[in-house]
Formats: structure tokens, sequence, C-alpha cells
């Protein structure tokens, strides 16, 4: 008899569970991928990129972006959504020796329903420097205080030629650094990876 009563409870409970589930469970509209300051930063207009050190040259051929359309998040449902995500993934066709793609910008954002809020995670990779921010604003990319160091210039010239809103990040070289791995990247608004500098030669790798 008490057997019975305990099955009977538990089976009013998961009744009552899935009942309030359903009776909260509704759709909400996700919009698509829409950050205007990482589309400012990384527009990409040309799908090649080349890059010379002096009579060297290195190509980033780029795939085309994959990029989060509008959708609909379940709330309040079982095994419902928590908010809204956007997603963005810039890479190149090119990949290092361990298979790797040489360059790529991955962007993810989630917004809890009810906030305007958003956390974000946007990881830049170039031949194995890798740089990880919260955020991007008109300045670049926001990043945590550690290995990596931000500066923002309105202009700064670069062998002869003058490159606008530019962000260089920095990795600290007195941590272990792979030789010749890119330790210093410049980026431009509106134009992406502009340049960026090899460790220990100091080679500077130049947008054509």
């Amino acid at each position: 008899m008490r057997t019975l009563l305990l099955t009977s409870i538990l089976l009013l409970t998961i009744y009552i569970f899935n009942s309030c589930s359903i009776c909260s469970c509704k759709k909400v509209s996700c919009s698509a991928f829409d950050d205007v300051n990482f589309l400012n930063w990384f527009s990409y207009q040309r799908s090649r990129v080349i890059f010379k050190y002096q009579s060297a040259y290195d190509t980033i051929s780029l795939l085309p972006f994959e990029k989060s359309e509008a959708y609909e998040a379940s709330q309040g449902c079982y095994n419902g959504s928590d908010g809204c995500s956007q997603r963005l993934s810039i890479v190149s066709n090119e990949v290092t020796a361990n298979f790797r793609q040489e360059f790529s910008v991955t962007y993810f954002s989630q917004t809890a329903f009810g906030s305007s809020a958003s956390t974000k995670s946007i990881t830049l990779f170039l031949q194995g420097f890798t740089c990880s921010a919260s955020d991007i604003n008109d300045q670049g990319l926001v990043l945590p205080p550690g290995l990596y160091s931000s500066n923002y210039y309105l202009s700064l010239p670069i062998n002869g030629t003058t490159f606008n809103n530019v962000q260089t990040i920095t990795r600290d070289t007195t941590a272990e650094i792979s030789a010749q791995q890119p330790y210093k990247v410049f980026l431009s608004k509106g134009v992406g990876l502009i340049a960026y500098e090899t460790y220990p030669t100091r080679a500077l790798w130049v947008k054509q």
C-alpha cells in the first residue's frame, strides 16, 4: 500500500511538472547575426588576402562566412533554451601542419531571455597566435589582462602605407613561443588583418 502511494505521488509530480512546462513553454524569435562592431572590423570584401615580406608572399583564401540566421528558440520548455545565441566564423582554406586553419576568427554570443546584455566570446587565430576577447568595440577586440596586450591608433604607417583605425595585439614573448610564429598582429577597422610580425626574426608581413 505504501509503495503504491509513493508511486502515485511520483507520477502526479511528474505530471504536474510536465504540465507546468507545457503551460509556460513558448517560442521566442531570435535575430540573425547583427553585431555591427564585429562586421565593421572584419568586413572582408575580398576572399583572397596576400601578405608580403621582402620577396616572399603568403596568401590567405577565405571560405564563405558561416553566419547564424534568424530562428525560434523554446523558452520555459523541457530541454528549452536559456536565451538567444549568435555565431559567425571566418576561416581560411589554407591549413597549418597540424591541420588547423591557418587563419580564423570565431564569434559566439548568448543573450538571456528578457535581457539586453550579451555574453560574448571571440577568438582570433593566426598560425599558432591565439587570443580570446570578451567583446569588440570602436577600438577593436576587448582583451582580458594577461598574455596579450593591445594598442589602438587612429592612423599607423606600415612599410610606407598608412592604415586608419588600427589595433595591434602583441603576445608576451617572455612566455614560451614557437619559432617563426606570429607574436604581433595588426587589425584595421573595415579591412581586418593588415599585417603580422613573427618571432624571433621580427619579419613583418604586410597586406598587399
